[in-house]
């Protein structure tokens, strides 16, 4: 038994050893892994720091060679009598041709770069390229242009996928890139049969890129638009069904394009499909999409008013024509048509409030609007109050007072805690005809169960004032203080309380009877500091000096 416990001890001895080595190991490989794992993470920072240094340098160097090219495209109006063709100098075009030299070098770069790029990183890229594009060769831009057709033809070709879109995107973006500089009879027909079908694409972005090449060309090459206007114009209508609520603004934009090139009798002919798209938009969440709506409808009016002709007569008729035209949504089917219509007649309303000839129009709206007050869609009724807040402010105060009973009774109704979100606005309208025609009026026209809101405004309004003249009085008295600072008692002022103090203490010691002068003075002194208590010497503080005083008196 002693040699198996020996055995066995050696046996542990030996396995305790091993099992430190093995610690010992895997705690020297734990920490070379750590170390490497710590190198990989510095490798990787600084790999990541040299390329965001790259990109960023490669960002500036874009943005300045494309500052360069359009500092070289600057030139002169060409022609007198106030032109607007802009040729460049002698110095520029030459700078130019010199630069256009290098365009088969750079825009294949460019091209390379555009697409290795994200998307949102690709804007300065295009950029440089539309500005490169009008300096390089015509010939050269032209296999350029070919060559990035044909692959998007290619791509469209190939599937519908994910990465398909996207490539057709991208490749979209080089096009209207090159697009300003292609010629408008050679090249540019042939981006709209490429762009022409996309207008219906079930993608959004394609769709919004198919409207954005459109405007391109209606922007750069007004010829080519005007030249193929019908076709345009069939394809436009036609993709109205599938136009994508993201492409609503990119369309609108176009819209205006083709009104802007419309003749008299195409403006006519199309003007009712034209103002039912573009009330419609009106009512869009988008606020750009809202703002391209009123865009466009402005267009049409100032279109129309333009070919009445030069005499007022036929310009007002022009106008009342496309105000009727218009007003024919009020008669829709859905409350969403209603309120958009009247959103619009709004809006021209707001725009021509300053024109004689208008006045009388507007008026007549007016009275045609309110019954919609008492509409039971709370849709309709918003978009009436908007219409009479701006009736409001174009109509004169003698046109709008005998319409206060029809105005007023209605509009009331809507003020209560059922309708929060008309409720505000009402009583804005009613604060507003407050202080247009006076609280008394306005009682006469309101009903009686509607009174004490007047009263209710009466009171906010005298509480109101009377803050205004308690903060003005406070002001003015602030004021006159100042000035009187200002005016030299501004030290007196600043020291009187501390004098204050101090003749409060003097006029004490007079009350306790200690005389006048110095010796009242050191009297009050030597009361303040005596030792009041039974076994205490008298010490004189006030003589000098002290020690010895007080050490004769001991004596004694």
């Amino acid at each position: 038994p002693a040699g198996r416990q020996d055995k066995l001890g050696m046996q542990l001895e030996v396995a305790t050893r091993e099992l430190a080595r093995v610690k010992a190991e895997s705690g020297a490989l734990q920490a070379a892994l750590v170390a490497k794992v710590k190198a990989a993470k510095r490798a990787w920072a600084k790999e990541r720091q040299l390329l965001r240094q790259g990109e960023a340098a490669r960002l500036r160097q874009v943005q300045a060679l494309r500052a360069e090219l359009e500092r070289s495209r600057r030139g002169l109006p060409a022609g007198g009598g106030g032109g607007v063709e802009v040729r460049p100098t002698a110095a520029a075009a030459a700078a130019l041709e010199a630069v256009g030299k290098y365009a088969k070098n750079f825009l294949p770069l460019l091209f390379n770069l555009h697409q290795a790029e994200p998307a949102e990183k690709r804007e300065p890229i295009c950029e440089a390229i539309g500005a490169y594009a009008h300096a390089a060769p015509p010939a050269l831009l032209s296999d350029f242009f070919r060559d990035v057709l044909r692959k998007l033809l290619e791509t469209a070709a190939a599937g519908s996928a994910a990465d398909s879109l996207e490539q057709q995107g991208s490749l979209l973006d080089l096009l209207l890139a090159l697009a300003p500089a292609l010629s408008p009879t050679e090249h540019a027909p042939l981006l709209w049969r490429a762009v022409r079908p996309l207008l219906s694409h079930n993608s959004p972005l394609l769709q919004k890129k198919a409207y954005k090449a459109l405007g391109t060309l209606a922007e750069h090459h007004p010829s080519f638009l005007t030249e193929r206007l019908a076709d345009v114009t069939a394809a436009f209508d036609e993709a109205l069904p599938t136009c994508h609520t993201a492409c609503k603004r990119r369309r609108l934009v176009c819209l205006q394009a083709l009104v802007s090139r419309l003749s008299v009798e195409q403006l006519r002919s199309a003007m009712p499909a034209m103002l039912g798209e573009v009330v419609l938009a009106t009512k869009e969440s988008n606020v750009k999409s809202r703002a391209a709506a009123f865009d466009a409808l402005l267009l049409v009016a100032e279109r129309a008013e333009a070919a009445g002709g030069p005499s007022d007569a036929g310009r007002e008729e022009a106008l009342q024509g496309v105000v009727v035209a218009v007003c024919a949504g009020l008669a829709g089917k859905t409350p969403h048509m209603v309120a958009a219509s009247l959103l619009a007649l709004s809006r021209l309303v707001y725009e021509y409030r300053a024109s004689p000839r208008f006045a009388p129009v507007a008026l007549r709206l007016f009275e045609a609007v309110l019954p919609l007050l008492r509409h039971r869609e709370q849709e309709v009724v918003r978009a009436a109050v908007v219409l009479v807040k701006v009736q409001l402010s174009a109509l004169p105060r003698e046109a709008v007072q005998p319409l206060l009973p029809r105005l007023v009774p209605p509009l009331l109704g809507w003020c209560s805690n059922k309708h929060a979100h008309l409720k505000y606005q009402v009583r804005y309208l009613m604060e507003r005809l407050v202080k247009r025609f006076g609280l008394e009026v306005m009682t006469e026209v309101t009903p009686e169960e509607h009174q004490r809101l007047l009263t209710h405004m009466r009171k906010q309004k005298e509480r109101a004032r009377r803050h205004t003249d308690a903060r003005l009085a406070a002001k003015a008295e602030r004021e006159a203080a100042e000035a009187a600072d200002l005016d030299g008692g501004g030290a007196r002022s600043r020291h009187a309380e501390y004098e204050a103090l101090l003749e409060d203490g003097d006029q004490e010691e007079e009350e306790g009877g200690h005389g006048h002068g110095r010796g009242a003075a050191a009297g009050g002194l030597r009361e303040t500091f005596a030792d009041q208590s039974e076994s205490a010497a008298s010490v004189d503080l006030l003589t000098a000096p002290l020690a010895g005083a007080a050490e004769r008196k001991r004596k004694r």
